[in-house]
């Protein structure tokens, strides 16, 4: 049993309802407030008890508190390098030179920056250890990464990266013809060959009287002095359908010859060139005749003229419908002419800035 606290006033108490042997009211009050007074003169304030490497425990049985050591409670030295003046209690740690000879007794890493370098293990390694080094993350996410935008630091980390839009990819390369040249397989949208071809002067040879600096590329043209001028001494032009002036000529001079307004034509007429219109192509303004056999449906394209102009297209074989997209069309529409049989064609005259239709054999014009 605990120890009893020294001064309890006792209270007697006598037989029930009986004053012998019982002290009066104004007694027992008094021992009462007394003992209330010893009690809490007595009593501790403090009702929890902790401790850093101590751990407590109550027994109220008994009345006591232990107390236990849960940190360090007694030292071993580890090699012949330290020495312990006692095992416990006030201790003295001391540390030799060791076997080395030399003066260093640890070694550790500390990196400069530890957004760079991460450091860990037994660092420092005072007697044996390991010293645990890896690079710190950048935060960039590992995976693949399409048509990236990278930042690299200083010391060539990733330290950013990014997907993305597709950097664009030609799904068609064509080409326009200029004066004197003809194109065909243009435009190209997968595989294939743009053929070019010169459909104005090739090449120059010198007549009698001309001297070139060039049969082809930057030519200069000049006139040569004749060896033998001859006896012609006059040169005069007469048509009855062209207008000629001056005429005759004695001495030198030009002939100009220009075409009347209203020319007659006595035999055939004949128009200029005709050309295999492709799939995707622009008929060519240089030629008169455009003419298509279709492997599958097909398109083509007809851009503006020249005034007085006359174009004409013809359905030569049909596997497919051709239909052809024109520039100022005069019908207005979609401006499309559609060619769905064989032995379909129109005739076309480019008038005021526009194509209108002078011929036509079942052609759709929309």
């Amino acid at each position: 049993m605990a120890d009893t606290i020294p001064g309890q006033q006792v209270i007697n108490i006598g037989i029930q309802n009986e004053a012998a042997g019982s002290d009066s009211l104004y007694t027992a009050f008094n021992k009462t407030a007394d003992n209330f007074a010893t009690l809490f003169a007595c009593a501790s304030p403090y009702n929890t008890f902790t401790g850093n490497g101590v751990s407590i425990s109550a027994t109220p049985s008994t009345g006591t508190l232990d107390f236990t050591n849960t940190g360090v409670t007694s030292l071993t030295a580890g090699d012949s390098s330290i020495t312990l003046d006692r095992s416990t209690g006030d201790i003295v740690i001391t540390a030799s030179s060791g076997g080395g000879g030399g003066g260093v007794t640890s070694v550790g890493l500390q990196p400069i920056s530890t957004s760079r370098l991460t450091v860990g293990g037994d660092n420092p390694v005072i007697s044996s250890g390991t010293i645990h080094i890896d690079l710190a993350t950048s935060g960039v996410s590992q995976g693949t990464y399409t048509y990236p935008t990278v930042t690299v630091d200083a010391y060539g980390r990733v330290t950013n990266i990014s997907s993305g839009a597709s950097v664009g990819t030609v799904t068609s390369i064509a080409m326009t013809p200029g004066d004197g040249i003809q194109i065909t397989g243009s435009p190209v949208t997968t595989s294939g060959t743009i053929n070019v071809v010169n459909t104005g002067v090739t090449r120059l040879s010198a007549g009698t009287g001309i001297f070139l600096s060039g049969s082809n590329g930057n030519v200069t043209v000049s006139s040569t002095v004749v060896s033998n001028p001859g006896t012609v001494t006059s040169i005069g032009l007469t048509s009855t359908t062209l207008t000629v002036t001056p005429t005759p000529i004695s001495t030198n001079g030009t002939l100009a010859v220009n075409l009347s307004n209203n020319v007659p034509v006595t035999g055939m007429l004949t128009l200029s060139g005709s050309e295999d219109l492709a799939n995707l192509a622009a008929a060519n303004l240089l030629v008169t005749a455009s003419y298509f056999t279709t492997a599958a449906a097909e398109t083509a394209t007809l851009a503006a003229g020249t005034a007085g102009q006359i174009k004409t297209f013809m359905m030569a074989g049909d596997t497919g419908d051709m239909v052809i997209t024109v520039t100022n069309p005069a019908w207005g529409g979609a401006g499309t002419i559609t060619f769905s049989a064989v032995g379909q064609g129109c005739t076309l005259q480019y008038i005021t800035s526009k194509w209108f239709c002078i011929g036509n054999n079942g052609a759709v014009f929309a």
